[in-house]
């Protein structure tokens, strides 16, 4: 019975480390907050090559230059190409990834270097497709 006691008493002690810890870490930095992107997906058949093609955007919406890396495009083995590895403040790039007519599911996913010293992580967008593309 001592062992469940001091094991619920540990458990309690962690809880209340953990609560206390969150309550006391600092806020999300303004800079942080200040390098929002936003991840768009546009897709069209292309009925001859039987493939869809997705023209991923990215827009910042930062006050400074960023530089994309760690991208992630899904399909694995489905490239995205065109896309630049810098981005202006307050500007739109765009690349494109072309998909077999059977896939239906799409997505990239990067991390940005600010200029200011700042990254940040996993900038995702997905697409679902919910017809057919063929000629």
């Amino acid at each position: 019975m001592s062992r469940l006691s001091s094991a619920r008493r540990m458990a309690a002690g962690l809880a209340v480390v953990l609560l206390a810890t969150g309550l006391t870490m600092p806020p999300a930095t303004a800079s942080t907050a200040s390098h929002r992107i936003d991840i768009r997906g546009l897709v069209v058949c292309d009925p001859a090559a039987e493939q869809w093609v997705v023209t991923w955007s990215v827009t910042s919406h930062a006050e400074e230059w960023g530089t994309i890396g760690n991208v992630r495009a899904y399909p694995a083995g489905r490239a995205l190409v065109g896309l630049p590895n810098r981005i202006p403040p307050g500007a739109t790039i765009s690349g494109e990834q072309r998909m077999l007519a059977a896939e239906y599911t799409g997505s990239i996913t990067f991390d940005v270097n600010w200029d200011d010293g700042d990254v940040t992580f996993n900038h995702y967008w997905p697409v679902y497709i919910m017809t057919t593309c063929h000629s």
